[in-house]
């Protein structure tokens, strides 16, 4: 049991203690080399508009070399334990103990031939690999995707070789916790030549500072993050008449489609496009170039994710936020806030809008935008995936704080899968026409516009309803500014809601869970295992009348961790009585 109570720390200043699950993923890797100061001198670079950096080797063995430590780059460390199999860790974002989703690392091989790579500790349960079946490939001289094969996303048990571990303890706290592998084999066709693999098509910073450089149109810096990098706001000329058009990009520095489909709106406009009669964009093309910079999958320096903060923003904690708002809130006659997203949950692109109260005048003007969008791009999903519904959990988004507070109508998150459609990724050129259909759709929109149909009412309430796909669900990610843990605090043993448990009273809810499906290959025994819970002996205590019930703890204002509560025995529970426990 030397494992489990190498695990248990005592927190003094919290008063409890905690299990840190951190070091579950971390007790089997090597030392890691890590060039400390590369990343200031990129810094550095940037601050010099100069864009031209390599990657830094950051793992070697006889068989290969692992880069990392380079914009934009997410890899926490990596291990051999058997030729021709490469484990990875993922660093969560700064400031953090969670989202660990983007990823993005080099490999070069000394010889040719199949390199499977698996990566443990994902957090998100509902992705798409297992119907998109590719991540993207640098190799060539170019970005592409399909080139990988034997791919399986299936949740770390346990039984996997690189956990595999005696301790039942240790096995009922990784239940608890999930995490997920991402496995994948690529063959490697040429020695010494580095091959670079990401969750998605990257966008570092250095290629929208090359883009911005180039492009004609007005722009300025509203403000120099955490990290001494400017957030850029663009504009098109103003002509009288116009209303205004704000459009926000790469919140989430792991969601890349936003990046790609606004840099496509701006080379548009700069050319000209016939809705800029109408309009005046006001673009920010990287509201967290900090969180790009870092590798982060959707927080900013401070591990806040700036897509709960816009109801009230901080200027210490979410200063992107704070001064993008401020220069929003300048402009008057605001007719479209377009928020450019990236999904990992659904395929194709829909929109996520704002409605409330049943009128059907506001309801079609509402969701004419969407209609129009769909109307001349079939890769927009209007009917199935888009809703307008605004839930209490979400008024720190962008989409509805602005909407409430600046009053405007079609403020909306517009979501594009980063898997692209069924079978098959977007490219390149699907970007353009996605961002060809988004200027086409305002050049059509007409405030005026009452189109009566069939059925209205049941339609309504179904746009209505609050929206359960969002991408950023509580049990996916967990943005926690201290480790996370296993709380065990003190109860008294009755209450005026809650009667003391024991086999007389109102017994727990235990979960049931269910079988992990897993590729057969990574258990021992080759067979599907199921950990089964003992009510027997978690309920053994019953003259302290032990309660274990599951509780639900709020995070940065919008998020939740699901913790696992035991009431103290006596003063402090010890580690013995823990693996009394989980025995």
């Amino acid at each position: 049991m030397k494992s489990l109570q190498k695990l248990l720390k005592n927190n003094k200043d919290m008063g409890h203690q905690y299990i840190d699950f951190m070091q579950l993923f971390e007790k089997k890797l090597k030392s890691c080399i890590i060039n400390h100061n590369s990343r200031k001198n990129i810094l550095a670079q940037y601050k010099q508009q100069q864009y031209v950096h390599s990657p830094m080797p950051f793992f070697e063995s006889e068989e290969l070399v692992v880069y990392g430590s380079f914009e934009n780059s997410n890899i926490h460390g990596c291990c051999q334990e058997e030729k021709g199999v490469l484990n990875v860790l993922l660093s969560s974002d700064t400031n953090t103990q969670g989202c660990t989703q983007w990823f993005y690392f080099g490999v070069k091989m000394h010889n040719e031939g199949r390199l499977k790579i698996r990566i443990l500790n994902n957090r998100r349960q509902n992705t798409l690999f297992k119907d998109c079946n590719h991540v993207y490939v640098y190799d060539n001289e170019k970005w592409s995707v399909g080139k990988t094969n034997e791919m399986y996303y299936y949740r770390t048990n346990i039984n996997h070789p690189f956990y595999h571990h005696e301790d039942a303890g240790i096995a009922q706290l990784q239940q608890n916790f999930s995490l997920y592998t991402l496995e994948f084999t690529y063959e490697f066709k040429q020695t010494e030549k580095i091959v670079f693999f990401a969750l998605t098509r990257p966008y570092p910073i250095k290629k929208l500072q090359r883009f911005i450089d180039q492009c004609p149109l007005q722009r300025k810096s509203v403000c120099i993050t955490t990290l001494g990098l400017p957030i850029w706001q663009i504009k098109t000329p103003k002509q009288n008449g116009q209303q205004i058009v704000v459009i926000l990009a790469r919140q989430h520095p792991s969601e890349t489609a936003g990046s790609f489909i606004c840099q496509e709106i701006l080379r548009i406009l700069c050319k000209g496009h016939s809705c800029m009669q109408k309009f005046r964009f006001i673009i920010y093309p990287m509201v967290n170039p900090d969180g790009v910079f870092l590798g982060n999958s959707r927080c900013n320096f401070n591990g806040i994710d700036l897509n709960r903060k816009w109801d009230n923003p901080k200027q210490k904690t979410e200063p992107e936020v704070h001064y993008v708002y401020k220069s929003i809130s300048k402009y008057s006659n605001i007719a479209f806030m377009i928020d450019l997203h990236g999904h990992s949950k659904k395929f194709n692109q829909f929109l996520y809008g704002c409605l409330h109260g049943k009128s059907v005048s506001e309801y079609m003007r509402i969701r004419q935008f969407g209609k129009i969008l769909a109307h001349h791009n079939e890769i927009f999903s209007f009917k199935r995936d888009c809703s307008y519904g605004v839930s209490p959990d979400r008024v720190g988004t962008a989409r509805v704080a602005l909407w409430k507070r600046l009053n405007i109508a079609n403020s909306m998150t517009i979501e594009t899968s980063i898997y692209g459609q069924m079978g098959r990724a977007f490219g390149l050129e699907d970007y353009h026409a996605l961002a060809q259909n988004i200027l086409h759709a305002l050049d059509l929109y007409n405030e005026q516009v009452d189109s009566p149909e069939l059925n209205i009412n049941r339609e309504m309430s179904k746009a209505l309803k609050y929206d359960s796909g969002s991408d950023s669900e509580a049990e996916q990610d967990l943005i926690i500014p201290r480790p996370n843990r296993i709380k065990i605090t003190s109860r008294k043993e009755s209450s005026c809601k809650h009667q003391s448990v024991g086999y007389g009273g109102i017994k727990p809810k235990l979960e049931t869970p269910q079988l992990i499906h897993q590729h057969s290959q990574f258990f021992k025994d080759q067979s599907f295992v199921e950990l089964q819970p003992q009510p027997s002996k978690l309920l053994s205590h019953s003259s302290n009348k032990v309660q274990l019930q599951k509780i639900r703890s709020r995070m940065n204002s919008f998020q939740s961790q699901y913790i696992e509560e035991q009431p103290k025995l006596g003063s402090m529970i010890s580690a013995l009585q823990v693996k009394q426990l989980f025995k």
